[in-house]
């Protein structure tokens, strides 16, 4: 078993890194057609991706790992989960920190105490981040790994800017993010991913757009390794074209970048609900509603408030957007219907002119037998409507007669235990007479002939109406059906009594001769067990006969 899912897993990679190559020659519907495509299979994707870092883990659970050994597993660990999941990412990072601080090694502190402030930095906690950052001392540290602390500062600072909007703190922060960034820019190698995307930043902020998007370019064109620094470097490059108005390049970026989000089970991205907002604003509402759906639950599924918060600052427009796109559909609805209704009417004034220029044209057998013709078929219909009207009024006469019945019965039972109580007390056998005025056995047997026929004739009125209700409960908390059929418990009653349009607790408290007390201790405890309990007594009004 182990070795086929193995073998899917082989398989599945081959074909996403196929699609990934072929999305420079996509057009933007073949692109969508990808991203719906890729979305469907995400939950293979997501279990391919587990069950990658599974084979990571296993084998190494049963030996005994040196520091080096053990700090080289974290770190790989964490580059699995970073993207990924943010708990776990987390969980082997902060063990990196936690241990190299106390070993002293400034390097690999500095190492693992970089990616910790990017964890910080994309859950919100900024001063933790910062904090962290103030540890490492720069002038010790070998370019790559100052190079790497720098692009955390400007990360960092750049993080805090979007959080701080509209407050007085967003320019003090994007100062600091360029003041990194120029530090970065003088030592990083001209060709790589940090240097880029921080020069074409630097760009973009200076006003040279074309510049930026010309070095993004040529690194696309330099690097053909579709990993999470390729979705980056898209969606980047989706941005600038934005700032030149070059929807067309922009969206495919965009879509670019979810593809390889998508098929490398990133969580932790922009891009999806970036192409929502498109869509948006095109008015392909549901396209946009089912990216959102799918970009809030990457956030979800990453775990961190800061992509949470981003993707929920755009759910109320395309929310809103949602429902009036559905308001509009059943006003579109309404008005076909209406004008329908008119040429539906209009054929009937028609087609009785055209009976009426008959009647003046075929005064003869013709046209008597054409009447007759209708009127034997309103005669089929009115005989059909009669039989309907029969049929209604046979099971109102049943349910009539059974109350009538059970009322006759309980006077025939109160006239004889009359005689009865006036025999004993003619007879002056005051104890009998005692004895039977205390019992409640005349009247508990009254209750229960009273539920039982109310029972039998709801349930012959409503004859699915403990399915219905079980449909409303909660999957665990469902009324037992299968036992004591054809009677209702006193809780089924009481919903029984709330869909014949008795919702008053005292008015259900007189009929099933209970406390108000005690029904209302029932239809809490009822509703506290149904899926919906703002609606669950609505729902139930809504339950229909047949």
């Amino acid at each position: 078993m182990a070795k086929r899912f193995s073998l899917f897993i082989v398989s599945l990679m081959i074909a996403l890194n196929l699609i990934s190559a072929e999305t420079d020659t996509m057009t933007i519907p073949q692109l969508y057609k990808t991203l719906d495509s890729l979305l469907i299979h995400q939950p293979e994707i997501m279990a391919a991706k587990e069950a990658h870092i599974r084979e990571i883990v296993n084998p190494l659970k049963t030996m005994q790992l040196t520091a080096d050994q053990e700090y080289e597993l974290n770190m790989r660990l964490y580059e699995e989960y970073l993207a990924f999941r943010f708990d776990s990412a987390y969980y082997y990072i902060q063990k990196n920190v936690e241990k190299q601080r106390l070993t002293g090694d400034v390097n690999r502190f500095a190492a693992s105490a970089v990616r910790f402030a990017h964890i910080l930095s994309v859950s919100g906690l900024f001063d933790k981040a910062q904090a962290l950052l103030n540890e490492i001392e720069p002038g010790k540290l070998n370019d790559e790994l100052r190079i790497a602390y720098y692009n955390q500062r400007v990360e960092l600072n750049l993080y805090r800017s979007e959080m701080a909007q509209y407050s007085p703190y967003f320019t003090e922060y994007l100062d600091s993010a360029r003041y990194y960034r120029e530090l970065l820019i003088e030592i990083a190698p001209k060709t790589s991913f940090e240097y880029i995307t921080n020069q074409g930043a630097y760009y973009s902020e200076h006003g040279n757009v074309d510049k930026a998007i010309q070095l993004y370019n040529d690194y696309l064109k330099s690097n053909t390794v579709f990993d999470r620094r390729y979705s980056i470097i898209t969606s980047t490059l989706a941005y600038f074209y934005s700032l030149k108005n070059n929807e067309q390049q922009h969206e495919r970026l965009l879509l670019m970048s979810a593809i390889n989000d998508t098929k490398l089970s990133i969580t932790e991205n922009r891009a999806l609900c970036d192409l929502s907002e498109i869509l948006l604003k095109r008015k392909d509402v549901k396209h946009a509603y089912t990216y959102l759906l799918q970009a809030s639950a990457d956030a979800q599924a990453y775990g961190t408030r800061l992509r949470t918060v981003q993707t929920a600052r755009l759910t109320p427009l395309i929310t809103k957007a949602y429902d009036m796109e559905r308001t509009q559909a059943e006003l579109r609805t309404q008005i076909l219907l209406i004008i329908l209704s008119a040429i539906a009417l209009l054929l009937f004034i028609l087609i009785l002119f055209t009976l009426y220029l008959i009647y003046k044209r075929h005064r003869d057998n013709k046209k008597i037998s054409e009447m007759n013709k209708e009127l034997s078929r309103h005669n089929q219909e009115i005989q059909l409507m009669n039989s309907q009207m029969k049929e209604s009024n046979r099971i109102k006469d049943e349910y009539i007669g059974r109350f009538l019945q059970l009322s006759s019965t309980l006077i025939y039972r109160g006239e004889e235990r009359g005689k009865m109580l006036n025999r004993l007390a003619r007879e002056r056998k005051l104890e009998d007479l005692y004895t039977e005025l205390k019992s409640q056995r005349f009247l508990n047997e009254s209750i229960h002939m009273f539920h039982q026929n109310f029972d039998t004739a709801f349930l012959k009125i409503f004859p699915n109406f403990i399915e219905e209700v079980n449909r409303l409960m909660q999957p665990d908390k469902q009324f037992d059906i299968s036992t004591d059929a054809g009677r209702l418990t006193t809780e089924l009653r009481i919903l029984a009594l709330i869909r014949l349009g008795i919702d008053e607790n005292q008015n259900i408290a007189d009929i099933l001769r209970s406390s108000l007390t005690t029904i209302y201790t029932y239809r809490s405890k009822i509703k506290a067990r149904a899926q919906s309990k703002d609606s669950f007594e609505d729902d139930i009004r809504k339950i229909a006969t047949y």
